[in-house]
């Protein structure tokens, strides 16, 4: 008597083919899910090589703006140290609201700047806005009590020879705003000394 069940051969080969099937659809999930995180990675490698290119584009625009202000305290004399100008963003006292990086208020918010306070289009999408501060407690004509001053040249020894004279230092923090959200601050430290004037320059830490 014969069975209807088909010969053990062919069931076999129907047991492997679904077999393969099986391993052949997680296999393709496999791949799919792999897919999904390179293109993932793929997009964060984007957006952090486009942070840091916007990052550095943004450290150019702060030198113009630090040449502006030398220009405009030392050499066209157009702002009178011992008062404010808003027109030139300067300010004859440090100014109080500061934040613990020592950024001044007007700087911390396109809004706190003042309206008739000059905006430099830097290009590219790149605007700089900036504050200078003299580093006295007061408007007026600086003093060793009321400010803080650098030696025009050497100290003398002990016991020895006149005081140099002093001029007060100034503080210039730039903010410079750029595309995709790029913020980047400067601050440069300046004195009107002979053989330099720009002292210093450091970016702050966010």
């Amino acid at each position: 008597m014969t069975s209807g069940a088909p010969p053990r051969s062919t069931a076999g080969r129907r047991k492997s083919r679904g077999i393969v099937l099986v391993i052949a659809l997680i296999a393709l999930i496999a791949m799919g899910f792999g897919a999904i995180s390179l293109m993932r990675a793929v997009d964060a490698t984007s957006s952090v090589v486009g942070n840091v290119v916007s990052r550095r584009a943004a450290t150019l625009p702060p030198d113009a703006a630090v040449e502006r202000a030398i220009a405009a305290l030392f050499e066209r004399h157009l702002i009178i140290d011992s008062n404010d100008d808003l027109a030139q963003n300067y300010f004859a006292s440090r100014q109080s609201g500061e934040d613990a990086r020592g950024v001044p208020i007007a700087l911390q918010d396109i809004a706190n700047f003042p309206r008739d306070a000059h905006v430099d289009d830097a290009g590219n999408g790149y605007s700089t806005r900036f504050v200078i501060e003299r580093m006295c407690a007061r408007a007026g004509s600086p003093s060793r009590d009321d400010c803080i001053l650098i030696p025009v040249g050497d100290e003398p020894m002990a016991g020895g020879g006149p005081e140099p004279p002093r001029v007060p230092l100034f503080r210039q923090t730039i903010r410079v705003d750029g595309p995709a959200g790029t913020l980047l601050y400067v601050q440069a430290w300046l004195a009107n000394l002979p053989d330099r004037r720009r002292l210093s320059w450091r970016t702050l830490a966010d």
